[in-house]
């Protein structure tokens, strides 16, 4: 009978008695993380990877249980932060987010705004650490750099080269001084003593040779070369402009006419011309040329440069000889305009 009443009496107590216990150890154990008041605050670990935050980025910070000491604030060009009820502006500048979460609280603290606050800080817009990517990519823009990104991570987010893209890149480094705690790995240099360094992109794409994806750094500029192109346009079957990825290998009559697949049945290729622009831009050559006779083997073939534009009239077309040409540069210039690529 005793040991039934034993059995009944024995889980309430212990159910009751081992929340009270945890209830007692939990706060204890937690404290061993937190400083002693007025003890020195240790900072905290950074990892390799952490933003540090710089001028103009737009922070949210949030203060617990108070709405009136949180909301969105933007560091000022000197790296400062100007916050409600506080005497003097916070040094944003150089410091992690959860750096500057204890520097806020212990600011709001020491002006006796609030005991032990708890603060938390977000970045909502990076301004500081940008990378600019122009030229033959998809969407060329300004890039925030939020953690130590490669050359192929930029592209990437750049949404990839364009079919129109060249052989070669550009990265231009400008001189910047150093941060606050010195270099970062936001901040490292090139691999030469150059400002400006080019890189292979088919190398770098196809992972030949991994020193080519180096980290960028903010302020960097990448630049991506646009590949010259040779136009054939007129009564072809597949007009538009062909990308020379080595342009120092040229490309002929014949070959840009098999890249466009030929002529069309109504094509007058006795009439055709080679359009090319001269260096100054100001004027351009008009070549005659009959791709008739060169495509039945009684001309020799001829070479074109980058930017040639080859023009294949049509049969019993009326157009004045001298209007040709005009005619010839509206087509590659539409062709450009619509990204008519090959």
């Amino acid at each position: 009978m005793a040991q039934g009443v034993y059995s009944y009496l024995r889980w309430p107590v212990c159910a009751w008695i081992l929340p009270a216990l945890f209830s007692l150890v939990l706060p204890v154990l937690g404290q061993t993380d937190r400083p002693a008041p007025g003890g020195p605050t240790t900072a905290p670990q950074k990892d390799a990877g952490d933003y540090l935050i710089g001028p103009e980025d737009v922070l949210m910070i949030a203060v617990a249980n108070s709405p009136e000491l949180s909301g969105k604030f933007r560091v000022s060009e000197a790296g400062y932060l100007a916050l409600p009820g506080l005497p003097a502006p916070v040094k944003a500048e150089g410091y992690t987010d959860r750096e500057l979460s204890r520097k806020i609280a212990d600011a709001l603290q020491a002006a006796e705004l609030l005991r032990d606050p708890m603060v938390h800080v977000f970045v909502e817009e990076y301004h500081s650490r940008i990378v600019t990517v122009v030229g033959a990519v998809a969407k060329p823009s300004v890039y925030p750099l939020q953690k130590p990104t490669t050359l192929l991570e930029v592209l990437s987010v750049a949404g990839g080269l364009s079919p129109n893209a060249g052989s070669t890149a550009v990265l231009v480094r400008k001189d910047q001084p150093s941060r606050p705690g010195g270099p970062s790995d936001f901040d490292r240099p090139l691999p030469s003593n150059d400002s400006r360094l080019t890189i292979d992109l088919a190398k770098l794409m196809a992972g030949k040779d991994p020193s080519l994806n180096i980290e960028v750094r903010a302020g960097d500029v990448v630049s991506v070369a646009i590949a010259p192109l040779i136009y054939v346009v007129g009564a072809v079957v597949k007009p538009g402009g062909f990308v020379l990825q080595d342009p120092h290998s040229g490309i002929t009559v014949l070959q840009a006419l098999a890249m466009a697949q030929g002529l069309k049945s109504i094509a007058a290729g006795s009439r055709s011309l080679i359009v090319r622009r001269l260096e100054n831009g100001s004027n351009r050559q008009e070549i005659p040329i009959d791709v008739s006779k060169l495509m039945a083997g009684k001309l020799g073939d001829q070479p074109l440069e980058p930017n040639d534009i080859l023009f294949i009239p049509e049969s019993g077309a009326k157009k004045a000889l001298s209007r040709t040409g005009e005619v010839a540069v509206q087509m590659a210039n539409g062709a450009l305009m619509y990204g008519i690529y090959h």
